[in-house]
């Protein structure tokens, strides 16, 4: 039975492993310097994982169970779809911030169709949320929002969020001097696609 220190402890190195992998990718990902970060022996990391490749399944389980726990709780809100809208796009504004590491694996995956084990973390991404997709779907349902593809458009706004992140993009393409720009830009775009 696992404790609720060994369970906390099991988070803190899925939180390092995501920064390593994030940085180094897979292959050049350090198990020492996670473990170290960690603050445990690399021995013991293998007490909380088997193999290097169970630590990254489950660094990017994480990174699902944590998208879609925000998903949850936004998508659930009493609120219009078009304040969900704008409350999902600003999180994902948030994730660059706060969560840098597990975005970028994201990325990976979503955008550059370049991940190791390809099939285990594809199995792992089929649970993940689609919210864009999910809020506007609902918006059109209600009569809110107006399109003929709203999977398409929820995707197509996510793309665009993506191509607004500096951190995921080549170091010189910087298209917002100010970051508080990119909200209303997007929710400009947005409004005249689904409300027109």
């Amino acid at each position: 039975m696992i404790t609720t220190n060994q369970s906390q402890k099991r988070l803190e190195i899925i939180e390092v492993a995501a920064q390593e992998f994030a940085e180094k990718g897979f292959q050049t990902a350090n198990i020492n310097e996670i473990a170290t970060k960690s603050g445990i022996g690399k021995g013991t990391i293998y007490l909380y994982f088997n193999t290097k490749k169970e630590l990254y399944l489950a660094t990017i389980q994480a990174l699902v169970d944590q998208f879609n726990e925000l998903s949850e709780r936004l998508i659930s809100m009493e609120i219009s779809s078009s304040e969900k809208l704008a409350l999902i796009i600003e999180s994902f504004f948030e994730l660059e911030r706060e969560r840098l590491p597990f975005l970028k694996l994201w990325a990976r995956h979503q955008f550059h169709h370049d991940p190791v084990f390809p099939e285990e973390v594809s199995e792992i991404f089929n649970g993940l949320r689609q919210p864009l997709c999910e809020i506007i779907e609902q918006g059109v349902e209600k009569g809110v929002f107006f399109t003929s593809h709203p999977h398409v458009t929820g995707y197509i706004v996510l793309s665009m969020l993506v191509m607004l992140m500096p951190s995921l993009q080549l170091p010189n393409m910087v298209l917002f001097e100010r970051e508080e720009e990119r909200i209303p830009y997007v929710m400009e775009l947005v409004n005249k696609v689904l409300h027109s």
